[in-house]
């Protein structure tokens, strides 16, 4: 299956709040500010493709559907490295002789899932199975084929609607990957802030319970995430790098200045290689493990 990133996983407003020092407001010469935000979401779009290669699988939380064949393992049970991670939720698990004869496993309440990479199940399920004229589960060794679907990745999304201070829920415009329990982080630049999931949440819902109310007001469009601080900062290098452009004579940034941030004295494409080489750097803990 795959995955075609529609939203960045750093909102415009968390990229210019960040000390980058960079212009964002002449992307598009002569260009309105609504042409200035939309280039800008692009140019955060493409930082959010480029970390989603960097680490070969999505970062943000999605549906992945995966078919093998696998070994029953010496206890009767299937254990599965899924490719992509962390998984979330396995939402349907089959298995059987052929890929025409499959049999699902309605209770995927036993299953285990280990450092969220390593899914294990317990084939126990009562029910024909049709290789080598067995009946029930099938025995430890045999081979069979496997289907199985999950959602993995962290939870990226924004707010839907405006937030009051003290409120005990929030509304995100796509709560895939949200589930009970978890702590989010609203990049509301000036009033970011932490927020967990109610234990009484049901997944897939856009409206967000929360263990406790939130400190401060937010309005919709804030950046709401689970997405770890390291990958959120390597999108912004990388976003930071696509947009330096080497100085004219005599020209700068700062050019009025006495001195500017240390960051920018440096040519371009020093700077470039430096900011790529730590957004690189950044997402290292977060590659597929095969």
């Amino acid at each position: 299956m795959t995955f075609l990133l529609t939203e960045p996983y750093v909102t415009a407003a968390e990229f210019r709040a960040s000390p980058t020092w960079l212009d964002t407001q002449n992307l598009v010469p002569g260009g309105a500010e609504s042409a200035q935000d939309a280039e800008l979401v692009n140019v955060l779009l493409r930082a959010s493709s480029w970390a989603d290669g960097q680490v070969n699988q999505p970062l943000g939380a999605h549906p992945h559907t995966e078919q093998m064949r696998v070994q029953i393992g010496r206890a009767g049970r299937l254990s599965v490295h899924a490719e992509h991670s962390p998984v979330r939720q396995v939402t349907a698990l089959s298995y059987g002789p052929t890929p025409g004869s499959l049999t699902a496993i309605a209770d995927l309440s036993a299953l285990w899932v280990e450092d969220g990479v390593q899914i294990v199940c317990g084939l126990t399920v009562a029910g024909n199975w049709g290789g080598f004229l067995e009946f029930g589960a099938p025995s430890a060794g045999a081979e069979v084929h496997l289907r199985m679907s999950y959602v993995a990745g962290y939870a990226s999304t924004t707010l839907a609607a405006d937030v009051a201070a003290a409120a005990t829920s929030i509304t995100v415009a796509d709560p895939i990957g949200i589930y009970p329990g978890d702590v989010l982080r609203i990049w509301d630049p000036g009033a970011e802030e932490a927020v967990t999931v109610a234990p009484g949440y049901l997944p897939g819902s856009t409206t967000v319970a929360l263990a406790g109310p939130v400190r401060a007001g937010h309005a919709a469009g804030a950046g709401t995430s689970a997405l770890p601080a390291d990958a959120h900062q390597a999108v912004i290098c990388h976003a930071a790098a696509s947009l330096l452009r080497e100085p004219t004579a005599g020209s700068g940034d700062y050019p009025e200045a006495p001195y500017e941030p240390a960051a920018r004295r440096a040519d371009g494409s020093t700077r470039r290689r430096d900011l790529l080489s730590e957004a690189a750097r950044l997402l290292l803990p977060h590659r597929r493990v095969r």
